[in-house]
Formats: C-alpha cells, sequence, structure tokens
C-alpha cells in the first residue's frame, strides 16, 4: 500500500483571492481545534520557551591589519567661486557644454560662491 502523501495549502479554498470559501469560526471547528482546547482544560496548551544557551566567548579576529596602516588625509580644500571669463556678465546668453542640457541656451543670472551658476531656461 502506497504512503499517505500530506496534504499541501489550506485546507479552507478560497473562492476568489483572499476570500476563503469556509467561515473563520467553521474553520475553527473543521481543523479540530476545540478538541485541543477541550482536551487542555478550555485553554490552548502553551509551550515554554527553551533556555537561551549563553554565547560563547568571544573569538579573536581572524584578519590581522598590518602595522603599516596609513592614516586618512584631511581634505584641506576650501571651496572657493570658479573664476568666471570677464565677458560673462548676468543677462548674457550662453551654451552649455555638456551634461543632460548639452546644447541648450541659457541666460546667466549670477554667480554663487559653490561651482555651479544659476541660468534661467
Amino acid at each position: 500500500m502506497a504512503p499517505k502523501q500530506k496534504r499541501v495549502g489550506s485546507r479552507n479554498p478560497d473562492l476568489i483571492r483572499g476570500v476563503g470559501k469556509y467561515s473563520r469560526s467553521a474553520m475553527y471547528h473543521k481543523s479540530g481545534l476545540w478538541a485541543i482546547k477541550a482536551k487542555n482544560g478550555g485553554v490552548f496548551p502553551r509551550h515554554d520557551k527553551k533556555p537561551v544557551e549563553p554565547a560563547p566567548a568571544e573569538k579573536p579576529p581572524k584578519f590581522y591589519p598590518a602595522d603599516d596602516v596609513k592614516k586618512p588625509l584631511f581634505n584641506k580644500r576650501k571651496p572657493k567661486p570658479t573664476k568666471l571669463r570677464a565677458s560673462i556678465t548676468p543677462g548674457t546668453v550662453l551654451i552649455i557644454l555638456a551634461g543632460r542640457f548639452k546644447g541648450k541656451r541659457v541666460v546667466f543670472l549670477k554667480q554663487l560662491t559653490i561651482r555651479v551658476a544659476p541660468c534661467y531656461w
């Protein structure tokens, strides 16, 4: 005789996705939870948690860095405004040469302390 195959999936088939054929109370009786509860004096059995084993002592690392580890250098650069050509003044029409807007004509408004210049499209 062939061994019984285990049931895979839910005992409550879906009518549509998310809606089962049987109600919650029908599934309570169908799955036999009432019998488990009755056998344990009207309460579901509780299983005590296993005691947690203490963590083993800290292992030394497997990798030891070399003695001559270099320290990172500090960034000594101070932001300065970009030097512009004398011909670039507010109101000048410029053509963008690089980036996403390459080839677009813009009107130069003013120079900021950071490296970008606000322009009007």
